[in-house]
């Protein structure tokens, strides 16, 4: 048994902050509670490599959902990060803060102090920004944010289809004008290393000595007495330990892992609680409801020429680029084989966008290939849609088989809106494959393998083939309505000293990438905990934004 004033479970996004700033006061004792490892292998720090470490044990939790009604049974794999720095370790390395509007939603749903002009502060004072000082970018915070150092030959004809297509470019999705196609920045520090949110705020810290990071410290249940949260029960090494805080504990387990573990301590719906063995300690139905992912749709062509990044993947050429990282210099490994991105409103009176696409210069299954000895995938090239804010709501529970692992039900595309706006995605972005531009770029359709045609054959396509953008949100929201998990300050509602600070409180969706705003909570969060007023809101202009010709 040990003693501490808080307790962090999860070092991802946004635990490493919370555990960086709670730290800060020399008279907190700190401890952070991680399931996994430390981040050894090479290939968590190669931005190009880290999309093959989501289904690895090594860094994944290697999760699987339920079947999934609206995909016709099929079960989704689920990368959700095992490692120090979470799911920052395996993630795309895109850096974006989502559309301002956002947060004016966030302000709507009753949450005022979480509108842009609030978060804004935090998310400048994050960064260390290749752009320097100014109205949307701050340098010299502890997250590097670069462009990519080797831009793929395709990127100017991808602009330029966009604007054979009627939409808008953005050089900064983070800035004046968020919206419209362009090339995102990267959270991969200037030597091309990937910058999880542990090695931005909790490596640096880790010889505070009221800071301890305890890893492969599986958590089983946080106890609680008499109302108030006490401590944590946790497995190591075959042993079960209790680790008692004084003053809070804090929730960074994600939006699978945290409401997990409050169900699995008795602070759920009860009925539910009880029909899997758990004494209910708290009524709290909205725990693990509202629980959603943005679907994602894929489509893989051929190149017409050898300009994809498998040219770069032949055995030799790969050791050429790997020497090329390791000491420091421009290669393709230093980022992920992003071509071109698009936050992009396609409705008339929409605020936010409403489709996401990235158009990639590899497919998922891209590997280095030796010629003569491996299979090689073939030039090819996968270009992505998605809808910003699904409609379809899932939910995390408990599997009664064995409740150490969440039972993961998406419910992707359970809400006709959503299979809609599906199909006018595929369409869209069809039609922005084959301007002009892009001609003797993009050759034949390698997935699906039948084009489909008519309505009914697009949507059976979409129902095989969609995933996730592996942005899950909202299973433990913050609101002021009755399924509100946290209040605005992300406590838990009805137990003292217990908070959930991660993407799991998010009440919507984002139209971007979501780690960034992860930090800022972190950071936000981290300010009201300690009592410290939070920054001045930023007067920012929320009407400029690069809207498509079909608005």
């Amino acid at each position: 048994m040990s003693d501490w004033d808080y307790i962090v479970v999860g070092s991802g996004s946004s635990g490493s902050v919370v555990a960086n700033r709670l730290s800060e006061e020399a008279g907190n004792r700190v401890l952070v509670l991680e399931a996994g490892g430390k981040a050894r292998d090479l290939r968590f720090k190669i931005p190009a490599a880290g999309m093959t470490m989501r289904l690895n044990p090594k860094g994944s939790w290697c999760y699987k959902s339920e079947p999934e009604n609206g995909l016709g049974g099929r079960r989704l794999d689920v990368p959700r990060g095992r490692v120090v720095g979470g799911s920052s370790a395996i993630n795309g390395t895109v850096f974006n803060r989502g559309s301002p509007h956002d947060f004016e939603q966030w302000a709507a749903l009753g949450l005022p102090d979480w509108d842009y002009a609030s978060v804004l502060p935090y998310f400048m004072k994050l960064e260390d920004h290749w752009r320097g000082d100014g109205p949307y970018h701050r340098s010299g915070g502890p997250v590097p944010v670069n462009p990519v150092t080797v831009a793929s030959p395709i990127t100017p004809r991808a602009l330029e289809a966009a604007r054979q297509a009627g939409y808008g470019l953005s050089d900064d999705f983070s800035g004046a004008e968020p919206e419209g196609w362009g090339l995102p920045d990267f959270n991969v520090d200037k030597r091309g290393r990937r910058v999880t949110s542990a090695v931005a705020f909790l490596d640096p810290v880790l010889g505070r000595p009221n800071l301890h990071l305890e890893t492969g410290a599986q958590v089983r249940r946080i106890i609680v007495e008499a109302g108030r949260a006490i401590g944590i029960e946790y497995e190591k090494d075959g042993s079960v330990h209790v680790a008692r805080a004084a003053r809070e504990i804090v929730l960074s387990a994600g939006a699978i892992g945290s409401p997990h573990l409050l169900l699995l301590s008795g602070i759920g719906a009860p009925d539910e609680l009880r029909s899997h063995g758990v004494v209910p300690l708290h009524d709290l139905p909205g725990v693990g409801r509202n629980f959603n992912d943005q679907p994602a749709g894929f489509i893989q062509m051929r190149a017409k020429q050898p300009i994809t990044l498998e040219r770069s993947l032949r055995i030799d050429r790969f050791l050429v680029q790997l020497g090329r990282w390791v000491l420091g210099l421009s290669s393709v490994l230093t980022g992920p084989p992003v071509i071109a991105a698009a936050n992009i409103r396609t409705t008339q009176g929409r605020q936010s966008p409403d489709m996401r696409f990235l158009l990639s210069a590899a497919t998922m299954d891209t590997r280095v290939w030796v010629p003569g000895l491996t299979k090689r995938k073939g030039y090819a090239m996968q270009a992505m849609f998605a809808i910003a804010h699904p409609r379809s709501r899932g939910t995390i529970s408990l599997n009664p088989a064995d409740p150490m692992t969440p039972r993961i039900w998406y419910n992707l595309l359970g809400d006709p809106w959503d299979v809609e706006e599906m199909k006018r995605g595929y369409r869209l972005l069809r039609e922005y494959l084959a301007q002009p531009a892009l001609a003797d770029i993009v050759g034949d359709t390698i997935i699906p393998a039948r084009i489909p045609r008519t309505d009914e054959e697009v949507e059976a396509m979409l129902r095989q083939t969609v995933g996730t953008t592996a942005h899950p949100i909202g299973s433990c929201k913050m609101g002021v309505d009755e399924d509100a998990v946290v209040d605005s300050q992300c406590r838990v509602r009805g137990i003292e000293g217990l908070r959930v600070v991660d993407l799991s409180v998010f009440p919507v969706q984002l139209a971007g990438n979501p780690h960034a705003a992860a930090m800022m909570l972190g950071d936000r969060v981290g300010d009201m905990m300690l009592g410290r007023p939070v920054l001045p809101r930023d007067a920012v202009d929320l009407s400029s934004g690069v809207r498509s010709a079909a608005a």
